[in-house]
This record gives C-alpha cells, structure tokens and sequence, in this order.
C-alpha cells in the first residue's frame, strides 16, 4: 500500500506574547511529532531570508495548509486595523491569504483557523468563518486529534466496502454451542465487578480444581480482572499460563488479544519521553541542579501551583508588598520569569525539590504497572529497586515510594503532581485526591515531614 504524503501546513501567527509565542511553538513541534511538516518562522530566525514578504508569499504558495493562529491581535492585523508599522508580517500574510480565497476556484480548504481559547472564535476574520475551525488546548493533548485528521486525511469514521448480499437460507439446525464455563468460573465473574479482589482469590483457588479448557479461561477471567485494576504485569503473566493450558480456541484468542493489549501498555508507559522517562529525567535534573531543566518538565497548572504556593508562604514578607500576587505568580510560573523575586523563588523552590527528592537514586526504578488515570493522565510510582522494574504486593506496596501524577500535553508527558491529586490553583492553592481506588496504589510518603505532593 502506498503511504501518504506528508503535507506540508505553513503557521501563521501573531507575536501577541511570549507565552503565546511558546504556545504556538510547542503547536508546530507537536504537529511534526504526529506527522505533520509543519514550518514557520521559529526555524529560519537565526538564517534569516534576504526579503520576508517573498519568503512568506513562498510558505503560503507552497503549503498545503496554512493555519491561523487566530487571537484579538492577529484579528487586527489580519483585517488591516493595527497601528501603521506594528504587525507588518501578520498584515501581509492576511493580504495574500485573502486575495488567495477569492480568487481560488479550488473547492479544498487550505486556510484553517486555529484558536487556543474559545473565547477567540469572534476574532476569526469573517473570510474564515465559513468552514471549520479547531479549538487546542496546550493543557489537553486530545484536543489536537482532530485537526491531525483533517491535515492528515485520516477520518474517524469511513464506510464500509459493499460486499456481496450474503445467502440468508434458514436452517433446521443449530450450530454448536461453544464450550460452557464452569458455574463457579462464571459466579467468580459476576462477584468481580463488586469486589474484584474477592474473585481473583475464588479463582486462584478454583484453579487447583480445574483442567484444561476450564483452566484456560479461569487464566484469562484473573487476567481481564488484573487489566481492570491497573495491573498490568500480573495480567500477562496469567495470559501466558492460559496459553499454556490447552484453551479452547475462543480462550487462546482472548488471551493473545489481551496480552498484545498489555504488552503495548507496557511499551508505552516505558518508552522514551513517555511518563516512566519524563519522571526520571525530571528527578536528575533535580539532582543535577537544574532548575530550569527541570521547571520545563512541569505542566503549566504546577507550575502556577508551585509559584501560588511560595506567594502564598511569603505573603507578609516586605519584599512581595509592591506586587499584585497574581501578577507575580503567573510571572513565576512561565517558563523564562523576569521578575525581580524570580531568582528567589527558582532557589527556594529548587532546595525544596532536592529536599522530597533527596533518597531517590540510580538505584530506584518505576514500579511495572501502567497506572492510567482519566484520559491523558498516567500515575508513574518510583521505588527503591536497584534500578530495575519492580513488581511489588499492590496491598501493602514497597518500603518507599515516589509517586508522579503525569499528563501528556501536545504528545509530550509532564508532571502535574508529586501525588496522586490533581492540583487546583488558587489561593491558597489546593488540591483534589485521586481515590486510592482508581490510583491502585496505597503510597507510603518519602520525605521527612510525610507529604510528598506538591502542596
């Protein structure tokens, strides 16, 4: 089969902020991670044209797709309204867009708006409303799905191929049943979705007592109860053991169905850049002293937590009265803060870090199980394990643990907590607890005081 081209989207923006600018720039990466040639002005600054106008009329003429980053401001410029000598590129780039759509006789939608809010949908220039537009979140990796399909042309949902009428002759007969599951296997299912612990242990009991198909699917009813929970690890290795007892052939191909789905469970929490190695790479930079390296593996809502919570400590010092705290704490939130009390903050912060993180190591590890909370959200658990993956009892856990709430956000994984709880800015900041039942953990804290998480 022949692939696709890739297609080539031009990134049209305006320069509204340092913040936006960097929104938009973790746009175009993201992109070129799914498959996306996505180019823009990030990648020729330090070689710059000769003439932007005709590099821009370039990008424009050669892209199969121009996105609008649309905001107030590039509304402005776009529709000619900015202040003589502001905006120039944004001004130029609406000018040739413009000329393009009305005179275009090509029924293709080439020129797609793109809002990061969707309070910015009355800012699409009206040339644009007519056809769809794509609302993506920096904070919801989800979101960006469905513009991947339109520059991809990779529908969600596509007809069926009309095959033949099949020959619907009735029958006398039946055919045969397939292979009955013991009653008790069959009571073990129905008490598992009640107390799921309570089955795993009236099956492994029960296996003693069964043999060959009946034993097989025991295996894989243990097993899809395991992959309900969380646990991964456990649930291929009763899908081994079901393979290896004579199944039937609907018992074989539920068990090698499953243990390709766990296997890539697998693979994906452990893979580089997913949650397990996002986790470490934030703990050595920690380790290393580099705060900066470490703040970039942060989400944006920690970020703002972490900078809430020293704002919210230091309230009555002298030395915050002059600043509006939440002007200050979304400076010190940002990737690059230029405030005055930011090398202040980044020091204090960063002998907070090395304090809760101070035990873990090169010989902690990521525990083995995938541990998915809600969409785009991962729990990853370090422990002691000599730097190996570790299975460990999920009742009583091991003697120590690190737990890393983890979020992806535009195809990269973040740290959104160092506990399972989702952080809620605020003042003071505060925080939602993950249920120990949908986290499958029960977390013994690492550092001194008993709280590991972000406060």
């Amino acid at each position: 089969m022949q692939s696709k081209p890739i297609p080539r989207v031009f990134v049209s923006y305006s320069h509204d902020s340092d913040e936006h600018r960097e929104s938009v720039f973790h746009l175009i990466q993201a992109l070129r991670r799914n498959g996306v040639d996505a180019w823009a002005d990030f990648f020729v600054e330090s070689d710059p044209p000769s003439n932007w106008p005709v590099w821009m009329q370039n990008q424009v003429e050669e892209a199969d797709y121009v996105l609008m980053v649309v905001t107030e401001t590039y509304a402005r410029r776009f529709n000619q309204k900015e202040v003589p000598g502001v905006g120039a590129g944004v001004r130029w780039e609406g000018t040739l867009i413009t000329a393009d759509i009305y005179y275009s006789t090509d029924n293709k939608v080439k020129y797609i708006p793109v809002i990061f809010s969707p309070e910015d949908f009355e800012h699409i220039p009206a040339p644009l409303k007519v056809t769809n537009r794509y609302v993506i979140s920096p904070e919801d990796d989800s979101s960006l799905i469905p513009l991947l399909r339109h520059l991809l042309q990779a529908p969600e949902f596509v007809p069926a191929q009309i095959g033949e009428a099949p020959p619907l002759i009735s029958r006398e007969s039946t055919p045969s049943a397939n292979l009955a599951i013991d009653p008790r296997i069959a009571s073990a299912i129905h008490l598992s979705e009640s107390d799921p612990k309570a089955a795993l242990d009236d099956l492994t009991q029960l296996l003693n007592l069964l043999h060959g198909p009946q034993r097989a699917i025991a295996y894989c009813a243990m097993g899809e109860i395991h992959q309900r929970m969380g646990f991964w690890a456990p649930a291929l290795t009763v899908y081994q053991r079901a393979l290896e007892s004579t199944p039937d052939r609907q018992a074989a191909e539920v068990a090698a169905r499953n243990m390709r789905l766990a296997l890539d469970a697998m693979e994906w929490h452990f893979r580089d850049g997913g949650p397990v190695d996002t986790a470490n790479k934030f703990t050595r930079a920690i380790k290393k002293g580099k705060f900066n390296r470490a703040w970039g593996l942060l989400t944006p809502k920690l970020r703002l937590v972490l900078a809430q919570a020293w704002v919210w400590a230091n309230k009555d010092h002298e030395s915050l009265a002059p600043f509006d705290r939440d002007d200050l704490a979304k400076n010190l939130s940002t990737m690059k803060p230029n405030h005055p009390l930011a090398r202040a903050f980044s020091a204090t912060q960063l002998g907070e870090f090395q304090k809760s993180f101070s035990a873990i190591d090169e010989t902690w590890g990521a525990a083995s199980n995938p541990r998915p909370i809600g969409i785009d959200y991962e729990l990853v658990v370090l422990s002691p394990t000599g730097g190996d993956i570790v299975i460990f009892d999920e009742q009583t856990g091991p003697l120590q643990t690190a737990p890393f709430l983890m979020k992806q956000l535009m195809g990269q994984w973040r740290v959104e907590n160092f506990w399972p709880a989702y952080p809620i800015p605020g003042w003071p900041p505060s925080r939602e607890e993950i249920p120990a039942e949908v986290s499958n953990l029960t977390i013994i804290p690492t550092t001194e005081d008993g709280e590991g998480e972000s406060g």
